[in-house]
């Protein structure tokens, strides 16, 4: 019995290592518009098509080529292994856990398609709305099998939560840190180009011409998008995409597991962004700013070190409460001067939102009590 297990969990193994593999060729291939069926597998710089025994998931990139191309001598990118590995992982602890059923079938493919959308979105800020369609399709079905079509509702609030707590967010981190110069200015531009674009229609050469320029900027409007007009044109401080996201955390997990995702998602994207932006402050030396950012975090570690250790007086507490909110509201405010000098900067959410919606998704009960216990300080 344990053989035939061993056996199994190799075969899975294996099969989310090539999967992987394929979702490398997916992402990148979305991101570059070309067919993910012709040509066969290439060299990203040479474009030399790759052997079969260079094509192997993890092996091929460690032993055979060991992460050069054999044509140019270019390196190929280390993300190819680490998606192949990942994948593998990951479909094998869904095996681990819910065995050969259904549910697991369809937690390997939204596992797959949310590694695409990890890939494009940290590669390109930019998530793919097929993406996010067959993302909310299979969460919607993967809700509904695991909890039962009784427990429709649950999957529909779910959704509805995801989209509506998301787009709020969104708008109110654009009036906290919004530029100055959106509305008087986005009203200039437009219409220096309505007077450009009357005057081209006089000619009907150059329309035709514009009309072609026109398809091609709409078609590659993933590339070409300056995230301070869309920023300012939107009202919104990042895209439309991490709503879709949201939406499909909403549907798998329920409305109320939805909520601890999106806490988690901020700590873990605090977590990996906090060192490197803290950094970028002092190399610019935004001093003041950055002593602000770092008395906030300190107090709050302290606070919390300090109130699940002893019983903290009253007066001490209080005197943390008003700590925080000064330095919380002259990060923000020192921070918008920032954005209104240098502008917005991409920072993808998606990958946190969505490694978040797996985590709470197995370990959401031990996540909120957690959270109840060393965070909020409610026993029981």
């Amino acid at each position: 019995m344990i053989d035939e297990l061993l056996l199994i969990c190799f075969f899975v193994f294996i099969t989310g290592a090539c999967i992987g593999s394929f979702l490398n060729v997916v992402a990148l291939r979305a991101i570059s518009k070309e067919s993910i069926v012709f040509p066969s597998s290439k060299c990203p710089s040479c474009n030399e098509p790759i052997k079969w025994y260079d094509n192997i998931p993890v092996i091929s990139y460690l032993f055979t080529f060991k992460g050069k191309c054999r044509n140019c001598g270019e390196k190929v990118s280390i993300q190819y292994p680490i998606v192949e590995a990942l994948t593998a992982i990951l479909f094998l602890a869904v095996f681990l856990s819910f065995g050969v059923t259904f549910k697991t079938l369809l937690l390997c493919i939204l596992l797959s398609i949310s590694i695409v959308i990890i890939i494009t979105d940290i590669k390109k800020e930019y998530v793919f709305d097929v993406h996010s369609w067959i993302l909310i399709i299979f969460a919607i079905i993967t809700s509904l099998v695991i909890n039962g079509l009784d427990n429709y509702a649950t999957t529909a609030i779910g959704l509805i939560v995801g989209v509506f707590v998301m787009e709020i967010i969104a708008r109110v981190s654009y009036y906290l840190v919004r530029k100055k110069q959106d509305d008087s200015q986005m009203l200039e531009t437009s219409e220096n180009q309505e007077e450009i674009e009357e005057t081209s229609n006089q000619d009907e050469d150059n329309n035709k011409k514009e009309e072609l320029v026109a398809e091609e900027s709409q078609s590659n409007e993933e590339e070409n998008v300056d995230i301070n007009d869309y920023v300012n044109k939107n009202k919104r401080a990042f895209g439309e995409g991490d709503t879709y996201l949201a939406a499909a955390a909403g549907a798998l997990l329920g409305w109320k597991y939805f909520l601890v995702a999106v806490a988690f998602a901020i700590i873990i994207q605090a977590v990996c962004i906090l060192p490197q932006f803290l950094f970028g402050l002092y190399k610019k030396e935004e001093y003041k700013l950055l002593t602000s950012l770092t008395s906030f975090i300190l107090l709050a570690i302290i606070y919390w070190i300090l109130s699940n250790i002893i019983t903290l007086p009253l007066l001490v507490v209080f005197a943390f409460v008003i700590a925080l909110i000064f330095f919380a509201i002259d990060s923000i405010t020192r921070l918008k001067k920032t954005v209104n000098e240098q502008g917005f900067v991409a920072i993808p959410f998606g990958p946190a939102l969505l490694c978040s919606m797996f985590i709470v998704f197995f370990w959401g009960t031990y996540i909120v009590q957690f959270l109840k216990k060393y965070i909020f300080m409610i026993s029981g």
